[in-house]
C-alpha cells in the first residue's frame, strides 16, 4: 500500500475524531469536569499527531524535490 494513501487514512480518521469530540465541546456534551479534560487531551493528541503527519508529508515533498 502506498504510504501516501495511509496518510491520507490516518488524516482522515484524525479530523473525524476531532470534529466528534469538538461536537460534544459544543453541544454540552461534558458531563463531568474528568470528561472535559479527557476530551481536552484527546483533542491536544489528535492535533499534534495531525501536525506531526503534516511536517513527514513536507519533509518528504522536499526530499523528493
Amino acid at each position: 500500500m502506498d504510504d501516501l494513501v495511509v496518510v491520507q487514512f490516518i488524516q482522515k480518521k484524525l479530523k473525524e475524531r476531532k470534529s466528534l469530540v469538538l461536537d460534544i465541546l459544543e453541544n454540552n456534551g461534558v458531563t463531568s469536569l474528568e470528561a472535559y479534560k479527557q476530551l481536552m487531551g484527546e483533542l491536544d493528541a489528535l492535533n499534534y499527531i495531525a501536525q506531526e503527519l503534516s511536517g513527514l508529508l513536507e519533509q518528504q515533498e522536499r526530499m523528493n524535490d
